[in-house]
């Protein structure tokens, strides 16, 4: 489905990932290649071979669960409390993992309860909530960000995303499911962790902030895949054909979109979805098959995917290397969930 309404203004990032700390210096080390894959201290595969992985090194090794998710949040709040102008009411729309070994419903009600009774959480006056699950959780945060600013419910919306897979049950449910990158599995990912945000406005709010738009989010599209995976047929895009098809409902024809930011982590389903997708809706991309991920740097980085597309276009066009005023960022979820949003560049205040 489409989720009508204006574009909506991104007027400040927040992001806290093992590449860097801050938005600028993460998305400059991605752009760069830099990566911090490697072996974990003390946690191994089925082998009994190093897991290889991308950590936080500022946290302690040891820690796992709410200790390694909350204080990546609540840095990446303090960032945006600091770069986002004061406004009547900000609501913070969060993607949490999905449901797994090492994260279930009861962790996340105690990880919003924590961020609400954090310092980080009383000093910037945002309201928070969860939104979307998964990869693509922040697309569904997104949409509603729309719909809530249209509507006048919030001033300004906060979508962000947080994720580690740095947990003996959730590694041990990867290696189970055959989802861990090693030797032996093809096509599995390298666990990562992180945090992103991005706040939005709507641009009679961000002019009378008198600041400039980073970038504007067009559209929105969102399906759920109808097959399953390890199905017999494979993935053929249906789900992601329907959400990119909603997102850019409307475009030019004349007006290809130059980047793509995608999800691809190493897992063979989701290169099978967008090939299959792309085979539908190549004439709407200049060259679908050149896409920007961010895997090979920090790892797969779960429900902090979304959010971190959205980052990574923004910087391309406040640098300079972009390929044009439009971008598509795209993502998939475990459970089924598509997403797609429609990007392009932003405007000086």
């Amino acid at each position: 489905m489409s989720e009508p309404g204006p574009a909506i203004d991104v007027v400040a990032f927040g992001a806290r990932l093992p590449v860097g700390l801050t938005p600028e210096a993460a998305a400059a080390a991605i752009r760069a290649g830099i990566s911090r894959l490697g072996e974990h201290p003390y946690f191994l595969d089925a082998a009994g071979e190093p897991l290889k992985c991308a950590r936080d090194a500022l946290l302690d090794q040891a820690s796992h669960g709410l200790s390694r998710l909350v204080p990546m949040l609540e840095h990446v709040c303090e960032q945006l409390a600091r770069r986002l102008p004061r406004t009547a009411r900000t609501a913070f729309l969060l993607a949490l993992p999905e449901e797994r070994p090492g994260f279930d419903a009861v962790v996340a009600r105690e990880l919003l309860e924590r961020l609400r009774s954090s310092a980080a959480g009383r000093a910037s006056g945002f309201e928070f909530s969860a939104q979307g699950r998964g990869h693509a959780g922040a697309f569904q945060g997104l949409a509603e960000a729309r719909a809530m600013l249209a509507a006048g419910a919030a001033e300004a919306c906060i979508v962000a995303g947080v994720d580690s897979y740095l947990h003996a049950d959730t590694l041990a449910w990867l290696e189970r499911e055959r989802r861990l990158a090693h030797g032996r599995a093809r096509g599995g990912i390298v666990p990562g962790e992180g945090a992103v945000g991005v706040a939005l406005v709507t641009e009679r709010v961000r002019k009378r902030l008198g600041v400039p738009s980073l970038a504007r989010v067009r559209s929105v599209g969102q399906a759920t895949e109808p097959r399953r995976l390890g199905c017999h047929e494979g993935l053929l895009g249906e789900g992601l054909s329907l959400a990119l098809g909603a997102a850019t409902a409307g475009l030019a024809p004349d007006a290809p979109i130059a980047d793509v930011y995608a999800d691809i982590n190493g897992e063979r389903h989701r290169s099978e979805d967008w090939g299959f997708t792309l085979l539908r809706t190549s004439a709407l991309l200049r060259d679908g098959t050149r896409y920007v991920t961010s895997a090979g740097s920090c790892g797969d980085v779960g429900a902090a995917t979304a959010a971190l597309q959205v980052l990574l276009a923004a910087r391309a066009w406040a640098r300079g290397y972009a390929a044009g005023p439009r971008a598509l960022a795209f993502a998939g979820s475990w459970g089924g969930a598509r997403g797609v949003a429609l990007l392009e560049a932003g405007e000086p205040a």
